[in-house]
């Protein structure tokens, strides 16, 4: 649907006018950023303004995104110079979406959340209406910094005309000062529908600045869920989902999103005697899968493989598999038992009746219960398998983009070191692994050069983590993992040691336990170690695709203390809102993205690995006891290797039965889109 240009960001990095907040907030799994030429003269400052220039002229860069139905996360970074000093602020904005859609908009939310400065913290409540081309907006709320404009306080106002899809013509009151201007954005249609570029131009103002500039932003949003070909169709899957497991929240009836579709399998069995088991190992072997095992044992079809080249993400692999398995099993097997190994040590294991399961990839019937099964070793001769267990030996290496970064310090507002990490992964035996990881320079701010203020966090060129793991599977669902290895970090970081790492979760993946530890001795300082162990509890919502994670302990800059974690499932993308609290307590708002395809290269000497996934993140500092605004970059961060068994074994914590049952669409889609025939 069309939306209004309220609902993109303005310049304090909320969703609204200029400056004043719209009642609305940005739409459901979107993510925003935006950079704008206007800033808060009055908030923290050390910057002078020359004769004759405008106090409101600088650079302000915001992105936000919306983890949940109706509510908005962001954050934003104001300053003059882009090399001098700036304010790093967070955002927080919500609309109930209990209100029905035909009544109004209404938003609440904090501006500058928690910050050390606060110069520009504000609460605020807002009401917007749609009439015809027409959109006003009206609302108060309070500031309470004497050094700040105080906008809000007296209440204030917008108007918006639209008369074309890509433009608006906005007026405004922010309880202070008035402006006009337009806003335009390119066509829905455009750009594959799940993208689309904005800005804006505040044209003329009353602000007492002595100038006659204008000011303008540019911005660009775009659908988290667009990590799948479908993102527009999952977006709607899971708020239904959401909705039917939450419905007091909502308005109106959201109705299931599983539109039914019928389809003709492409993949048929050859007739004559070709022995159908054989067909089936074949058709499972082509799709790149190892260790490729299928047979029937007391009449139930039992399928193992590995999957080496749907990396980023399991499900792939896993929809194929059930896919072969309906459309190739003989006749007289009933029930499928499926068997997942990653590198020889087994991790997931399934039973699904065949018939509901043919029903569902044809699509005539909905997706059949999965029934977890204790996993268990496939007791065959290898010369019955197609692949060996992970191909000891043969190389596999992946490339990633690795960066160290600091947002709205008083050097700069955005500083950096951007190195291209290269992992080499070489299978030693059943669950035995070498490891080595390369880290190549690309760029770098001047502040990260020798001698500046960040020089400790550059990223060198050079080889920065060896190590050898082992991993092994106990009873009861347990997992553990030893390994050795020579690690270095930040300047004259430079650890040998050994760590350990333990796993358990429920047959359905509920509830996961999880523990990382290691003791670790410097190359450089004699007598200097690191001791660290962190454990931590994990609890997934199936109907919000949401992982709620609680971890303590000694983490690996020895600072002591505890994380709350809250990652929001978007297809292949994930939203991270964290609050954490050890030698210094922050509150921070991350978000992965997947790199490269969905399906890896594998050739006979060497796998290619495209990075599953680049990770960014940013805090600021919240209710400090000393009061400082101080930066504690490092903090509550897992030693090297630390969540390996649930990242590499258990697709980044994404292998259970209640993640698979909760992505049912894709299982399907993942066949018809990548099985090869």
């Amino acid at each position: 649907s069309d939306v209004c240009s309220s609902d993109l960001l303005n310049y304090l990095g909320l969703s609204g006018l200029f400056t004043v907040p719209s009642g609305a907030t940005l739409d459901y799994g979107e993510f925003h950023f935006s950079s704008a030429s206007f800033v808060d003269h009055k908030s923290y400052r050390q910057a002078q303004v020359g004769e004759g220039e405008s106090p409101f002229d600088g650079n302000a860069f915001s992105f936000a995104l919306s983890p949940f139905p109706g509510l908005e996360i962001g954050m934003s970074n104001m300053g003059y110079d882009l090399n001098g000093s700036s304010d790093l602020i967070a955002n927080l904005k919500y609309s109930p979406t209990l209100i029905p859609d035909h009544w109004f908009d209404l938003a609440v939310g904090a501006v500058d959340l928690g910050g050390e400065t606060g110069a520009q913290r504000a609460l605020y409540a807002s009401v917007s209406k749609q009439l015809g081309q027409f959109r006003f907006t009206a609302g108060t709320g309070s500031q309470r910094q004497e050094q700040t404009l105080r906008r809000y306080e007296g209440g204030f106002a917008g108007i918006e005309y639209q008369p074309y899809q890509w433009l608006t013509a906005v007026a405004e009151h922010d309880g202070v000062n008035t402006h006009y201007g337009v806003k335009f954005r390119t066509p829905n249609h455009w750009l594959g529908g799940d993208t689309q570029i904005y800005g804006s131009a505040l044209l003329e103002t009353d602000m007492d600045d002595g100038t006659d500039d204008s000011y303008f932003s540019m911005g660009i949003r775009t659908s988290l869920f667009s990590s799948q070909s479908k993102g527009g169709g999952s977006a709607k899957s899971l708020k239904s989902s959401i909705a039917q497991s939450l419905p007091w929240l909502f308005s109106d009836p959201q109705p299931q999103v599983d539109t039914p579709q019928t389809f003709d399998f492409h993949y048929r069995a050859d007739g004559g005697t070709v022995d159908p088991m054989d067909q089936l190992k074949r058709a499972l072997y082509k799709q790149g899968f190892e260790a490729v095992y299928a047979a029937s044992e007391q009449g139930r079809l039992v399928i193992h493989f590995e999957n080496p080249v749907f990396n980023r993400n399991e499900l792939d692999a896993l929809g194929i598999a059930m896919g072969l398995a309906a459309n190739l099993a003989p006749q007289d097997m009933q029930l499928l038992d499926l068997n997942l190994s990653k590198q020889g040590v087994p991790t997931l294991r399934l039973e699904v009746a065949i018939d509901a399961l043919k029903a569902f990839y044809k699509g005539e019937g909905a997706f059949p219960l999965l029934k977890p099964l204790p996993v268990r070793d496939v007791q065959v001769e290898r010369a019955a398998l197609m692949g060996s267990w992970g191909l000891a030996w043969l190389p596999r290496i992946s490339f990633a983009p690795k960066i160290n970064h600091f947002i709205g310090t008083e050097v700069g507002v955005l500083d950096y070191s951007l190195a291209l990490r290269s992992t080499v992964e070489l299978p030693l035996w059943s669950g035995a692994s070498f490891y080595g990881d390369y880290d190549y320079q690309l760029k770098e701010t001047e502040d990260f050069e020798r001698g500046r203020s960040f020089y400790r966090w550059s990223i060198p060129s050079r080889w920065s983590n060896f190590a050898v793991k082992q991993v092994i599977r106990l009873p009861f669902n347990l997992y553990s993992s030893v390994g050795f290895g020579r690690f270095k970090g930040n300047y004259q970081e430079d650890f040998d040691g050994l760590f350990t790492e333990a796993l358990w979760q429920s047959p359905s993946g509920t509830h996961r336990v999880s523990f990382s530890g290691g003791h670790y001795n410097s190359n450089v300082f004699d007598g200097l170690s690191r001791r660290v162990s962190v454990a931590s509890y994990r609890y997934y919502w199936q109907d919000l695709d949401l992982s709620i994670k609680v971890e303590t302990g000694r983490y690996w800059k020895q600072d002591r203390g505890s994380k709350l974690e809250f990652a929001f499932n978007f297809g292949d993308s994930k939203a991270r809102f964290y609050i954490q609290d050890t030698d210094h307590m922050l509150v921070g708002l991350g978000f992965s993205v997947p790199l490269g395809m969905r399906k890896d290269i594998q050739l006979n000497t060497v796998q290619i690995k495209s990075s599953t996934d680049f990770n960014f993140s940013t805090s600021t500092m919240i209710d400090s006891e000393s009061g400082c605004n101080c930066l504690a970059p490092g903090r509550a961060k897992l030693a090297p290797y630390g969540n390996n068994l649930a990242r590499q074994f258990f697709n980044k914590d994404r292998l259970n039965i209640s993640y698979i049952q909760a992505h049912k669409q894709r299982l399907r889609d993942a066949f018809y889109d990548w099985a090869v025939f």
